[in-house]
């Protein structure tokens, strides 16, 4: 019932975080999303980070410092985004290798999960890193994440997707969310209006990610 109660504040506070911030909305730029890290505290809704929740530290319950496994921190993202979680397909070792360059040794361990389609983009990536490895791992994620845009020029949609993706870095966990689900009915509101719901869906991640890792 304590987690049913955290989650529930947890989803009004976001809702309310974001209904506030919209009413500063400005258009989005082509530069304002292209490093999934990079904040600006005078750009809008798009640019707030995971930790710009003040009002979260103080209303929702912080736990009693329980260690999350990664597919425990998985399943909290899972719980708080229902059915709008998509990705589905656990990557193996050699598949995170194969898609970001990153290897077996740079790592205590790892969960990666995106679709079954590679039409589809939505991606979960949380990397526990080795200390001498964050920087890497973090290049190797930026490196992958530009990859993405590039690779989805042509599809609008799912440019829009992975330019409001997002990489954040909790102690010595990588992050990167490219979540959003279904943008459809979005789309002919245009590209602002799928990247500000992906966005949002990214944050509200991120935020549960960071609670779960620094509790």
């Amino acid at each position: 019932m304590k987690n049913s109660m955290r989650k529930i504040k947890i989803i009004m506070l976001i809702c309310s975080f974001f209904l506030f911030s919209s009413c500063g909305e400005e258009t989005l730029s082509e530069e304002d999303l292209v490093d999934g890290r990079t904040i600006g505290a005078e750009q809008g809704m798009e640019d707030v980070e995971a930790g710009n929740f003040p009002l979260f530290w103080e209303a929702a319950d912080q736990g009693e410092g329980n260690f999350y496994t990664l597919p425990e921190l998985e399943g909290e993202v899972k719980e708080l985004l229902g059915d709008n979680y998509w990705p589905e397909v656990n990557l193996s070792a050699a598949e995170l290798e194969k898609l970001t360059g990153i290897t077996e040794d740079m790592y205590v361990d790892f969960l990666a999960e995106r679709q079954i389609l590679d039409a589809h983009i939505d991606t979960l990536i949380i990397i526990h890193a080795k200390d001498d490895y964050v920087g890497t791992i973090e290049q190797a994620i930026e490196t992958y994440r530009s990859g993405l845009i590039e690779q989805n020029k042509n599809y609008p949609q799912n440019l829009s997707k992975a330019r409001a993706s997002r990489i954040e870095t909790i102690n010595d966990y990588i992050c990167f969310v490219q979540l959003g689900a279904d943008t459809t009915a979005l789309a002919d509101r245009g590209n602002d209006a799928v990247m500000a719901h992906c966005l949002e869906e990214n944050e509200k991640a991120l935020y549960v990610l960071e609670q779960a890792i620094l509790q």
